[in-house]
């Protein structure tokens, strides 16, 4: 397996003599998230992007967990936080978010997550290979499961939110700070989600410890 971009599995940063820990669940709001932390402890701007040489200069070494895995890898890690965030979105959704990612976008291009090969793929030809595709890490943070990241079970976490609810985490964070926090309204991006019941349940099939383990509702 390869990958371009450096992985943070884990967020860490201290608040208030508390640890606050958020999973980096790719394409569920994280990078919000992320923005969110720098605009409460380091005076970023809305309009900042965080990426990773941002936040190691910004907020140290130790305020993440270097690792490309699963739930697994970090779960200690996690559990010795204080307050313990997950993000998560409709695995569908985070599927076809992820897919376009990945495939279409130039900044997929740049961080080496979409491989060679025709760009005009479809959903079914990239199910149809998803086995290959996904022996690029990158690809499959972006498009797998829920699960992978957060793991089976939401009692793992002090606060569950769905991307839609993202804004309850910056509120948290206003309280916790005491400092002003501008929401960010990314321009939504016009993905196809239109689809038959074949593809939904192909990509159901991929995704099937999402619906196994509750994150799909709630």
């Amino acid at each position: 397996m390869t990958w371009k971009t450096i992985p943070m599995a884990l967020l860490r940063v201290e608040i208030n003599d508390k640890t606050l820990g958020i999973v980096r669940n790719h394409k569920a709001g994280s990078t919000t998230a992320m923005n969110y932390i720098g605009q409460a402890l380091a005076g970023w701007t809305p309009a900042i992007e965080p990426h990773y040489k941002l936040w190691r200069k910004t907020f140290g070494v130790q305020s993440y967990i270097h690792k490309h895995g699963t739930f697994e890898d970090y779960a200690y890690e996690l559990s010795e936080c204080d307050i313990r965030v997950a993000l998560w979105r409709h695995p569908i959704r985070k599927f076809v978010s992820g897919f376009h990612h990945t495939m279409f976008s130039e900044t997929g291009a740049q961080d080496g997550l979409w491989v060679t090969g025709p760009r005009n793929r479809t959903k079914h030809d990239f199910l149809d290979h998803y086995d290959h595709y996904s022996t690029n890490l990158n690809v499959l943070d972006h498009c797998s499961s829920n699960t992978r990241k957060l793991g089976p079970s939401k009692d793992a976490y002090t606060m569950v939110l769905p991307l839609y609810q993202i804004d309850q985490f910056r509120v948290m964070l206003e309280h916790m700070t005491n400092k002003n926090i501008h929401p960010i309204r990314k321009r939504q991006q016009i993905y196809d989600y239109d689809m038959n019941q074949e593809l939904e349940n192909r990509i159901k099939a991929v995704l099937e410890d999402d619906y196994q383990n509750g994150w799909y509702s709630g």
